[in-house]
């Protein structure tokens, strides 16, 4: 799954940069912009951070204070970690079901871009899906350093 968000991340930055070497080369060169062009853009960049997200939480790559294992034993880590990824995890599902209620409702509710009227709806699903996926791997994780109690936790960042 994290291959996948980052594949499509990875072509959203490709088009990205064609979106705005054509534009730019559009608006200052041939003097005649295109209509909707940021439109484009705009959605294009919400699938970009929505995948950002996504493949960062397999990666480690959220940044963490990581004080606790210089000061406390293993259990009040543990018990951190649970208040920690748990309330995290709580927090990324309420946002995604948020997402897909507003998500849900599209053009009825004018979630439309300003110049095209792309629905948002799509763009809305997306950003669940990646924040769904966050809230997973972090009950996965939870689940992972409680089965290790004792021993090191195999979430941990190297240091």
């Amino acid at each position: 799954m994290a291959r996948l968000f980052f594949g499509a991340g990875a072509l959203g930055v490709i088009f990205l940069v064609i979106l705005t070497a054509v534009g730019v080369f559009w608006r200052y060169v041939l003097r005649d912009p295109i209509f909707g062009l940021q439109d484009l853009s705009s959605m294009t960049a919400t699938v970009v951070a929505a995948c950002a997200v996504a493949y960062a939480a397999t990666q480690n790559s959220h940044v963490t204070v990581n004080m606790m294992p210089k000061h406390f034993g293993r259990p009040v880590r543990r018990l951190t970690d649970v208040i920690a990824r748990g309330s995290g995890a709580v927090i990324l599902a309420l946002a995604s079901a948020a997402l897909i209620k507003k998500g849900g409702c599209g053009l009825a509710c004018g979630n439309i871009t300003s110049n095209l009227n792309i629905v948002h709806t799509p763009f809305y699903y997306v950003l669940a899906a990646a924040l769904g996926f966050y809230a997973v791997y972090l009950l996965v994780q939870l689940i992972a350093g409680l089965s290790s109690w004792q021993g090191e936790d195999p979430n941990e960042a190297i240091e």
